[in-house]
């Protein structure tokens, strides 16, 4: 099976080392020129996990290439996921089925309703890796990975023809409630990280970091049951609190973002989370709050 990759990224480049150790043909679409001949200078990627390092030597191309593509993976931001689809969607095949897997929701949806003739599904993944240098990846632990389908249109052979490439992916019927846990985890998390500049678990030795954390989660909480969504069957700020001790010595991509000088993906987390509040009147000062906050860090405008 041939696979196009949109986004190569750390997640994009742990895929196309997944879908290649299964043995699927793996082209990266990437995003300019200068990309490409970076890319094209070496002609291959690695990833080490457990010490060990394999090479990979996947295909490399540009948005414009006129190659139809039948099985699309997307693992860009969440605010480029929608322009980086509409860049290639002059050559998706009638019967093309796409992969969203990123932060945050928004994009998910709006790529649903702009496209009821597709079969696309979403995903979220605990999976880690980081970058060591360009094109060297390091996987930082073996995490699950659920899909499920979004459109009306479709089948369940897509996740069968999947199921071969991790063995820790399973489908959910209900990846709206899926994404939601993801989104909730990242509203207690990554904002605040952001904006006191520190890692996960520093969150919780702090009383006024914990207290804001707090906040956030009875609001996301009080939200999403006014929308009938169960997040987990404990409080949220519980199983916050257990994530940030778990990944206690991570950096949240929101973090690395901002002290990088880049665009963040708060409005897909955040200010999804406060569009969806809306809806119930519920009001969310702490959401909101820091979502202003994030806004006003001064971000690039070309990314």
């Amino acid at each position: 099976m041939q696979w196009h990759i949109l986004g190569a990224g750390a997640i994009g480049l742990l895929w196309a080392a997944k879908l290649q150790r299964a043995g699927h043909r793996v082209t990266l679409i990437l995003s300019g020129p200068q990309k490409l001949n970076q890319y094209n200078e070496i002609e291959h990627f690695s990833v080490t996990s457990e010490g060990l390092t394999d090479r990979f030597n996947a295909d490399a191309e540009l948005a414009e290439h006129t190659v139809p593509i039948h099985h699309l993976l997307i693992t860009t931001k969440s605010f480029a996921a929608v322009d980086a689809f509409n860049s290639i969607r002059h050559r998706l095949a009638g019967n093309a089925r796409i992969l969203l897997l990123h932060n945050g929701m928004g994009p998910q949806q709006q790529l649903v309703d702009e496209n009821p003739q597709l079969e696309i599904w979403a995903g979220s993944t605990t999976d880690g890796a980081y970058f060591e240098s360009p094109w060297n990846l390091v996987r930082a632990g073996i995490g699950d990975t659920q899909i499920g389908r979004l459109s009306e249109y479709g089948d369940e052979q897509f996740f069968e023809e999947m199921a071969s490439v991790d063995g820790k992916l399973t489908m959910t019927t209900d990846i709206n409630t899926v994404l939601w846990r993801k989104l909730a985890i990242n509203c207690a998390i990554n904002p605040l990280t952001a904006l006191y500049d520190c890692r996960n678990g520093e969150l919780l030795k702090y009383t006024d970091r914990r207290a804001a954390m707090a906040q956030i989660c009875k609001e996301v909480d009080s939200v999403a049951n006014a929308l009938g969504i169960t997040l987990f069957d404990r409080k949220l700020m519980e199983q916050a609190w257990d994530v940030a001790e778990l990944t206690g010595r991570n950096h949240s991509s929101m973090q690395q973002d901002v002290s990088h000088n880049r665009t963040t993906e708060i409005e897909t987390i955040t200010g999804f989370f406060c569009k969806a509040a809306k809806q119930t009147s519920i009001p969310v000062p702490a959401n909101q709050l820091v979502l202003e906050a994030i806004r006003n860090i001064n971000e690039p405008d070309d990314y």
